[in-house]
């Protein structure tokens, strides 16, 4: 059994579009924080962010996070994750049915980053994570650290995070876990954009700590199941293109996960599992964004995001 692998969904629409994950991005959209805490920044204050995702099997999971700041130097977020099953048909050792259960998974993130100087700024976040399937129940405790560099001369970002440091602190003794740990990612990532043209492109090398990709397989022979040095490589690469105009007052983004595409090809079928894609606009203080992906062989995954300025309603009160 598995817990804990929700940390790993995209926690917005955005996020989703520019490949699931990224560590790099310089813009005001404090989501990328989940990815690498030290991207949150001060340029975003008293602002809430609310994201759901419709997976599949009637299935889903989202976040929220509100986003704030101590000083010009000092930036804190509070956010939730979850993911939720839907009911399923429970049965004994014997086949006999016990009835439905549901499953579902929580986590509360607080994030808190520091402007070290012009270029760089560092971030943390704490994460309780409790799990709970049918009657099980497992409860852990993790973090993320990050750091970012920021070239606001040359358009350049660069990022570095370690996510989910971690493990289980409580959880069921009477059935195999695939691991105690939390699902830990060592991801770096660059960001490139241009003066001259309202385009910025991305790479992510995520899951740094894991070159073993090895899969069971029927075949006798001994290299079947093998993945060769150059696809481990490939599969850290998640390469992303933002369009993004001066006023900001819109969005459209375009990736593609390595790992995702390689996990999920089918040789005997057309597939665009790794390409994901979205768009997002902002309309005075409220913003919204959509994007589809391919997580599965059972269909695309839709997410939808909405972002609200809540010095927005302070100004018309100010009337």
């Amino acid at each position: 059994m598995v817990f804990d692998s929700f940390l790993e969904f995209p926690s917005s629409a955005h996020v989703a579009a520019l490949g699931g994950h990224n560590v790099s991005y310089m813009g005001e959209d404090p989501m990328f924080s989940i990815n690498n805490p030290a991207s949150l920044t001060t340029d975003v204050d008293n602002v809430l962010y609310l994201n759901y995702s419709i997976y599949m099997a009637n299935s889903g999971y989202g976040s929220a996070l509100y986003s704030t700041k101590f000083s010009d130097v000092d930036a804190f977020a509070g956010s939730f994750q979850f993911a939720q099953y839907g009911k399923m048909k429970g049965f004994d050792e014997n086949g006999v049915e016990t009835g439905n259960f549901s499953a579902q998974e929580f986590a509360l993130n607080a994030t808190y980053s520091r402007k070290l100087n012009k270029y760089f700024t560092i971030g943390a976040t704490f994460k309780p994570v409790l799990s709970t399937y049918e009657s099980y129940t497992n409860f852990s405790l993790g973090a993320d650290i990050g750091v970012m560099f920021c070239d606001t001369t040359h358009l350049v970002s660069a990022g570095l995070s370690v996510t989910n440091i971690g493990g289980r602190v409580y959880g069921p003794e009477d059935i195999h876990l695939t691991s105690d740990l939390l699902p830990i990612n060592v991801s770096i990532g660059v960001s490139k954009a241009f003066s001259k043209a309202p385009i910025a492109l991305h790479l992510t090398l995520q899951k740094l700590q894991k070159w073993d990709y090895d899969y069971a397989t029927n075949s006798i022979d001994e290299n079947a199941g093998k993945v060769s040095v150059g696809e481990m490589f490939a599969r850290k690469i998640i390469l992303g293109l933002d369009i993004v105009p001066k006023s900001k007052k819109f969005w459209i983004s375009i990736a593609y996960n390595f790992e995702r595409g390689l996990a999920l090809a089918n040789e005997d079928l057309f597939s665009v599992a790794g390409l994901t894609g979205g768009v997002g606009f902002k309309i005075k203080m409220f913003s919204l964004g959509g994007a589809v992906a391919v997580y599965n062989s059972a269909g695309i995954t839709g997410h939808i995001s909405m972002a609200v300025d809540i010095n927005g309603f302070n100004k018309k009160n100010s009337l």
